[in-house]
């Protein structure tokens, strides 16, 4: 370790900056954190080693070991600085993003109902696409017609759709 102490706000600052590349998980600042502290020497390599196994075996998100890199850099204030820079950016993005949403909410529900008539009809493309080399008759083309009606109108539970298709599938195949 070398005598020139990290402080609080730099904690905060490096924590913040490096949680921009962590989009979906805790990533992103390991790289940071390496270079910026353990690679000068500020963070001995088995603290920081040690926290990530904490962070990582802890419940909670990846990026949960940078409390306990801040907290080897400076203690409790120093875990304090480090959360504060993991959940700052997660607030000011949210925030913004919320804020954005209200300003377009006018132009997306105008947009809402033709949008989901293309995205109905993307489905059904892609469905067709894939339906057509198995070449169905028309009384399965029919019977698939029938189940999506009765799927949109009744709205049941994604998981008991695809297994009431797998039966259905699986009855048809040993009725042939």
């Amino acid at each position: 370790m070398t005598a020139e102490p990290v402080g609080v706000l730099e904690i905060l600052a490096v924590v913040a900056v490096s949680c921009l590349f962590s989009l979906g998980g805790g990533n992103g600042p390991l790289a940071v954190v390496q270079d910026r502290w353990v690679g000068k020497g500020l963070l001995d390599p088995g603290l920081f080693a040690w926290a990530i196994a904490l962070g990582y075996l802890s419940p909670g998100p990846k990026a949960g070991f940078l409390s306990g890199v801040g907290y080897y850099l400076y203690g409790v204030p120093g875990a304090a600085a480090a959360i504060a820079g993991l959940v700052l950016p997660t607030w000011i993005g949210s925030a913004g993003v919320s804020y954005g949403y209200r300003k377009l909410a006018p132009l997306i529900a105008a947009i809402s109902l033709p949008a989901g008539f293309v995205i109905a009809g993307m489905i059904a493309a892609a469905a067709w696409d894939t339906a057509g080399p198995m070449a169905l008759d028309k009384v399965e083309m029919a019977a698939a017609g029938m189940v999506a009606v009765a799927v949109a109108w009744r709205k049941p539970e994604p998981a008991f759709v695809v297994l009431g298709a797998a039966l259905a599938g699986l009855g048809w195949y040993l009725l042939r």
